[in-house]
């Protein structure tokens, strides 16, 4: 007799794989699958907004750039749940705007649509 499936994955994504190795949860450790785990990229300056200009005024470098963090986070799903981290970003499978170079610096396209959009009206 077939037992019910709530979901088609069986909330994994494992396909066609015997085994998964395991990842532990970020939050609060947890054993978790890696094909399981909520995974998030995440990108912070290593200084908090508030402390940012206090440190571009005292530094000797007129444009010091602040370094980022990039981290990799793994939640298991009750922490992803818990935080509601797992929301955002839902269904969005279109590919990250892409970094384009002019005269050796990057260009953000958004930036340009909208400074050509304001040219225009003016």
């Amino acid at each position: 007799m077939a037992r019910t499936k709530k979901r088609r994955n069986a909330g994994r994504s494992k396909h066609g794989r015997g085994h998964v190795g395991y990842l532990r949860c970020s939050n609060c450790s947890r054993c978790v699958a890696k094909d399981k785990a909520i995974k998030r990229f995440t990108v912070r300056n290593m200084v908090e907004s508030a402390a940012v200009r206090d440190i571009s005024e005292a530094s000797v470098y007129p444009e010091y750039v602040i370094p980022k963090l990039y981290i990799k986070i793994a939640y298991c799903v009750s922490c992803a749940i818990h935080s509601h981290g797992q929301r955002e970003g839902r269904r969005n499978r279109a590919p990250p705007p892409r970094v384009r170079w002019k005269d050796g610096k990057k260009v953000n396209p958004a930036v340009v649509a909208a400074e050509e959009a304001k040219a225009n009206k003016a």
